[in-house]
């Protein structure tokens, strides 16, 4: 009996090979690629990969908008005029034992073709994946502004990196090039040492470049203090801070031909190196106290290099490598000797004689002529810790300083605000400044903190319009959006920066509502004017003021809104006198303007609110903590009445 089942069994079996062979003839067998990694995969003591019936498409033949697995032409027992056209969907199912898993395309593909491909989910995709963009989409002008996360930002202005030129300032290029060709040239291997190139350079400073000369002196004041003391926490000699006057005459701003900035004149791969921060937003540079530090670290490498100041500072300007090869190439380690020959660069050559030169001016200024130099007060800063993406312009307002101060005190910021790709950031601000701000410092936060969003630019819409809708300025927008033109293309999507959004509106991802916008704007308002308050009455025409350290005539009158000519006239002053810290001015009333105290008095009583899309009565009258029925009655309106966009409504402050 076993023999007779053994035998059908065996029959059973070969029975069914013919069906199997029909099946595979229907589709080509799979490729070499998949049997590999079949077979690889049972090396691995994986689960092998079951055969494919679809041919896999090598990479290179693949193009846009086609599947990475097509079916394989008939089989050649079926003419092709006689091979049947049958959908996709339609194609047998495998033959028994190999599973049936639906294919995903690893590339987006027209419905028309991609649509229920099934496919074995064996064959890999041999295409690159798509990396995910934020910004690939078409816009539609319906979405709602988006909040962008600090990634998302950063992305999005990159593209400025390259469009982004600084202009030449004068930090003292020009002055040391013409110095340099004031020394008698030609006779460059003829010096014994570098006496006789130090006094042509105190000659020319003394002459034609004394008014630049003078002008870096004072500057001097501000920092070399400051300087001196981070040189000699290094253990360097404090009288390399002169470095610093003959690359940059002491200024952060300076910027050279060679794309070299800030005092100590570091390019860009060499401030990395000694860990300046340098991108988009901010370039520490600039910064003097940490290129100070950046340069002593440099400094101290490069006289361990060679154990002598005059081949360290040779290095600086024209770098190791350079020095290395002279000393070499003329084995000798005596800078005197190397400028004999003519391997070196004039610029080089001169470097050491004309710092030499520049320190014995400074060290004895009244011997050399520069007696009556005005000095500058050395900086007295202080450090605030606040948020990344802190709008400059919004803490000068609340801390009623100038903007231009700020920038002056943080000269390495490059844009309006703190780098938003930081989590928190030292903002440098005066003692005073820095005081109110730390008291200030819950109410600052919110107004001053910017969300990034995104936008789609609708028919009709322009920058200045969008500016006056989202409290912003046109340089801003075009700055964060690398734009050249006032014009704007319909499908553009522009970063736009938002003030006074409360936390849950400012996570990334969140659609901001113009109701949201609405009551940002007045929550910043408030801000102001609360703050305002808080720190009592402004100086008015006919108050007396106190002069500050560093004040000058310029400084006040931009401070309090009046001309320097009148500010000087009403105190008896000339518009250049010098002023004494602790002296009172007299306010004069502008130009054209004779309101009364009386007058001014009633008119800070009220202020002014204009009303933006979805606002209601309601919502600004608690805003501004008074009740709807007398802001109706003040603007001459119903209590239930439509608030029209555009309108400017009068806020009693009083109730």
């Amino acid at each position: 009996m076993k023999n007779v089942f053994s035998a059908a069994g065996f029959l059973l079996l070969f029975l069914s090979i013919p069906s199997y062979s029909v099946a595979a003839d229907t589709h080509s067998p799979p490729t070499a690629g998949v049997a590999a990694e079949a077979n690889d995969g049972a090396k691995d003591g994986k689960s092998p990969v079951p055969a494919s019936p679809y041919k896999a498409v090598p990479s290179a033949s693949v193009t846009p908008d086609v599947p990475a697995a097509v079916p394989a032409p008939p089989a050649p027992k079926v003419p092709p005029a006689q091979a049947p056209s049958v959908p996709v969907r339609d194609l047998p199912p495998p033959a028994a034992g190999v599973p049936s898993t639906p294919w995903v395309p690893s590339v987006l593909t027209p419905p028309n073709r991609a649509q229920n491909l099934p496919v074995p989910a064996a064959v890999p995709s041999r295409l690159p994946a798509v990396p995910a963009v934020s910004f690939v989409a078409p816009p539609s002008e319906k979405a709602a502004d988006r909040v962008l996360s600090p990634g998302e930002v950063d992305l999005q202005v990159t593209k400025n990196l390259e469009d982004d030129t600084e202009e030449v300032e004068g930090m003292g290029e020009e002055f040391f090039a013409t110095a340099s060709m004031e020394v008698e040239k030609g006779k460059g291997g003829a010096f014994s040492g570098i006496t006789r190139p130090i006094d042509k350079f105190i000659r020319y400073f003394q002459t034609r470049g004394r008014e630049k000369f003078g002008r870096y002196l004072a500057r001097s004041g501000k920092y070399v203090g400051m300087m001196q003391k981070i040189l000699v926490r290094y253990g360097l000699p404090e009288d390399l801070v002169y470095v610093a006057l003959i690359e940059s005459g002491f200024s952060p701003k300076a910027y050279s031909v060679a794309k070299a900035a800030g005092p100590w004149q570091f390019i860009s791969g060499t401030g990395r190196r000694y860990g300046l921060r340098i991108d988009w937003w901010a370039d520490e540079r600039r910064d003097a106290e940490k290129s100070t530090h950046a340069a002593a670290s440099y400094l101290r490498d490069l006289y361990g290099m060679f154990e002598s100041w005059p081949l360290a500072a040779a290095a600086y300007n024209a770098g190791e490598g350079k020095i290395q090869k002279a000393v070499v190439r003329y084995k000798s380690d005596d800078l005197s000797e190397l400028i004999r020959h003519r391997y070196l660069k004039q610029e080089t050559k001169d470097y050491v004689p004309k710092m030499l030169a520049a320190l014995t001016i400074a060290k004895d200024p009244d011997k050399y002529g520069f007696g009556d130099v005005a000095y500058e007060e050395p900086l007295d800063l202080r450090t605030v810790a606040v948020p990344g993406g802190t709008d400059l312009a919004a803490v000068a307002r609340l801390l009623e300083v100038p903007v231009e101060s700020i920038r002056e005190w943080n000269p390495e910021l490059r844009r309006f605000c703190t780098p938003p790709n930081r989590e928190r950031y030292d903002l440098r601000l005066s003692v005073d400044a820095a005081r109110l701000a730390d008291e200030r410092m819950e109410e600052i936060i919110p107004q001053t903190k910017i969300t990034f969003l995104q936008h789609n630019v609708r028919k009709g819409e322009t920058l200045q319009g969008l500016a006056d809708r989202y409290k912003t300025t046109v340089p801003i927008l075009k700055e964060l959006n690398g734009l050249k033109r006032d014009s704007l293309r319909r499908t553009a999507r522009l970063v736009i920066p938002v003030t006074g959004l409360v936390e849950e509106e400012t996570v990334p991802g969140t659609e901001v509502s113009p109701d949201h916008l609405a009551m940002a704007h007045m929550r910043v308002e408030e801000g102001s004017r609360k703050a305002r308050i808080k720190g009592g009455r402004r100086p008015e025409p006919g108050d007396a003021v106190t002069v500050r350290k560093g004040d000058t005539l310029a400084r006040i009158a931009k401070r309090h809104g009046v001309r320097v000519k009148e500010l000087a006239r009403a105190n008896g002053l000339k518009p250049a006198s010098k002023l004494k810290v602790g002296a009172h001015l007299l306010l004069p009333e502008p130009a054209g303007k004779t309101e009364s105290r009386t007058a001014r008095t009633a008119r800070k009583k009220t202020t002014r609110y204009k009303v933006h899309e979805g606002d209601t009565l309601d919502q600004i009258a608690r805003v501004y903590g008074v009740t709807v029925d007398r802001l109706a009655d003040r603007n001459r309106m119903k209590k239930g009445q439509l608030l029209r966009q555009g309108v400017v409504l009068v806020i009693p402050l009083e109730s």
